[in-house]
Formats: structure tokens, C-alpha cells, sequence
């Protein structure tokens, strides 16, 4: 098996998830139980990814578990809003750097310096909401930790035998080889540009990657015809599948999210609602973990959570549930506190707090 270390731990599994543009993430299970925290360094064979550990901690029997975000894991945080005025022009460069210190991420200094105009307003909300606001789907945090503005290089790499599948009317190609550092997002294989890439490593299997291209184009004038002709029947269409999603901060009972695979097309989602299937039930959840989003009635307006990670998953455990019923069901509450691991119904004195009302 490939090596793999996070911050001079063997990593038993983990996966590096980089995208063509937004914030990369990982994930690392170790074969020690030992706490993590803050900055973490994960290395997967010559792959070095540069993050901050968002959530994570021990597991049955004797391991740990962590997600990490690339950089320092602020552009999810909420920073204030800001006001700009000035007759000159006020550079981009200005507006990038201050949302940088407020949210404490690090940005290369190769910053745009176009003028936004004589005045800017900064909103109260996610930082990343800024990059987006001056560099829509411009702007990415590279493995190094460092937040860049522009796009990803893109180059062919000549990988040969090592593709070991590739299905071009979907966009997807797998590949095996010990050496991934140039596997990145704007990497070319066999001529599929890669937009989004998951490096994985396990006991179970050897070294794998992933990549998702941003598709084939259509170069027939009859299947563009038929194409813009369903758009036109069914604006609304993409709308009615499930996507993949990652939790980047939590606003009281509703989420901030990110897609996990940018190449699917979707939109970061900002305050979502949570319908996990079970009345009753609210939960704390662990940033960083995935879930199911799906839109009510193809409705892009009103998108809901509809399911969490499996129990191999990641991010399976929640940092707390709450279990309750509303207060005009009783005229008295009463709250008790139970410890409960993160896997089945047997206590184990974990991290996850079971509060029954």
C-alpha cells in the first residue's frame, strides 16, 4: 500500500478530494488513536496536502478520524460586513485581503487589481462569499494551503497504461500509479481536462484516482438543437436529482454547504434546511461531512438536506443529537444527557451527546 502520514501518523485510509475551483478537502483515518488539531499536514505517497483540521477524533477499537479543509478553514466563517468608498477606484486586491485577514486564510500575492468601482459593500456572510462576488468560480485553495485568484494550469499529462478506465460520454477516468502530484484539477488524461479529482488510498486496495472532466462537447448541430429543446421544456431538470454535498459551517439548524464534485455544476448552498427523515431529531453536526441535497418539487430555490453519510463514512457521527418533542406537547420538559459512542446503540464514552427530551 501507497505510504500515507497525516502530521507523522500512519493514515490506515484516506481520500484527498481537489477541485478545479472552491476549497479542497480530506479525509484520514489512523491506526492510533491520538488527538489532532489546528494546521495538519496529510501525505499521500508524493501528494503533500496543506489543511486544518475541521473535525474528527478517536473511533472503536483505537484509531482516530479526521477531516481536514485546505488552507486554514476559514472562508467558511461568517465575517462582518464592510463598507468601501473611494473616487480612485477601489482594487480587488483591497477587498480580497481584507476578507482573507477577517476569515484568517492566506492568499498568493499575485492578486487582480481591477477597480470594483468608487464603492463596495462587503455582505455579513461566509468569506468565501466575497471570492465568489469578485471571482466567480475563479478563485481555489491549492493543496499547498494557499488561497490563488485565476484559474488552475492546465496541462497534459501522458499517463499511459496507468489510465485503467475511462468512459468518455460521462467524463470519468480511473487511474493507478504511485505517483500523483501531478494529478490535479486542469490535469489532461487521454484528453479529459479534470475538473474535479479523489485520491484514495485503504488496506483493501492499491492507490487509486479518480477524475471527473467537465464532459464532451457536443460538436453535432442536430443534438445541440435537441439539447437547448429540453432545457426550454424542463429548465428545472437538473433540479430534480440528489447530489452530493459537504458541510462547510452549520448557522443554528441550518447548513452552509459545498458541492462535492464542482464538475456536477451546482451552486454552493447557503443556509440549508435539514429533513433527515426522522421527526423529532436535530443534530451538531461535524463539518466536513457529506450529505445527500435534494431540491423540493425541482424547485432551486428550495433545496433540503435529505440524508447523511453510511457508517463507513467519515463523517457518520454527529457531535451531538437532539432528540425531543416540541414544549406545547407538554407542559413540563425534563432533559437528560446520555454519552453514546459513534457506531451501533452500545455506550462507549465517545464524543457524541444524545440529549432525549
Amino acid at each position: 500500500m501507497s505510504t500515507a502520514i497525516l502530521s507523522g501518523h500512519r493514515v490506515v485510509s484516506g481520500r484527498i478530494y481537489l477541485s478545479a475551483w472552491g476549497i479542497g478537502w480530506a479525509e484520514a483515518v489512523l491506526d492510533v488513536d491520538v488527538p489532532v488539531r489546528g494546521r495538519a499536514v496529510l501525505t499521500i505517497a508524493d501528494l503533500t496536502f496543506v489543511g486544518t483540521i475541521m473535525s474528527g477524533g478517536s473511533i472503536p477499537p483505537g484509531r482516530s478520524s479526521y477531516t481536514l479543509a485546505a488552507g486554514f478553514g476559514g472562508w467558511g466563517k461568517i465575517i462582518p460586513r464592510k463598507s468601501y468608498a473611494n473616487d480612485a477606484g477601489i482594487k480587488a486586491s483591497t477587498v480580497l485581503s481584507d476578507a482573507a485577514a477577517a476569515c484568517g486564510e492566506q492568499l498568493a500575492p499575485n492578486l487582480p487589481l481591477t477597480p470594483l468601482g468608487s464603492s463596495w459593500a462587503r455582505e455579513e456572510a461566509p468569506a468565501a462569499r466575497t471570492l465568489e462576488a469578485i471571482a466567480p468560480a475563479g478563485w481555489y485553495v491549492g493543496e499547498d494551503g494557499i488561497t490563488r485568484i485565476g484559474k488552475r494550469l492546465v496541462r497534459a499529462l501522458a499517463l499511459g497504461s496507468a489510465v485503467t478506465s475511462i468512459d468518455r460520454s460521462r467524463g470519468i477516468a480511473t487511474i493507478a500509479t504511485e505517483s500523483i502530484a501531478q494529478i490535479v484539477p486542469g490535469a489532461v488524461v487521454e484528453g479529459l481536462e479534470a475538473v474535479d479529482v479523489l485520491h484514495e488510498v485503504s488496506p483493501a486496495a492499491k492507490l487509486r484516482s479518480t477524475i471527473w472532466g467537465a464532459g464532451v462537447a457536443i460538436t453535432s448541430r442536430r443534438l445541440t438543437a435537441l439539447t437547448r429543446i429540453m432545457e426550454a421544456l424542463d429548465p428545472d431538470r437538473r433540479f430534480r436529482g440528489v447530489y452530493e454535498y459537504r458541510i462547510v459551517t452549520q448557522d443554528l439548524e441550518r447548513l452552509n454547504l459545498q458541492p462535492v464534485r464542482v464538475s456536477t455544476g451546482m451552486p454552493d448552498l447557503q443556509r440549508v434546511y435539514v429533513r433527515p427523515g426522522v421527526p423529532g431529531v436535530k443534530a451538531l453536526h461535524a463539518l466536513g461531512s457529506r450529505v445527500l441535497v435534494a431540491f423540493v418539487d425541482a424547485n432551486p430555490s428550495f433545496p433540503v438536506v435529505v440524508a447523511f453519510e453510511d457508517a463507513e463514512g467519515q463523517g457518520f457521527a454527529p457531535l451531538q443529537i437532539n432528540i425531543g418533542k416540541p414544549a406545547i406537547l407538554g407542559a413540563a420538559r425534563m432533559t437528560d444527557t446520555v454519552q453514546a459512542g459513534p457506531f451501533g446503540g452500545v455506550i462507549t464514552g465517545g464524543s457524541t451527546l444524545v440529549r432525549i427530551a
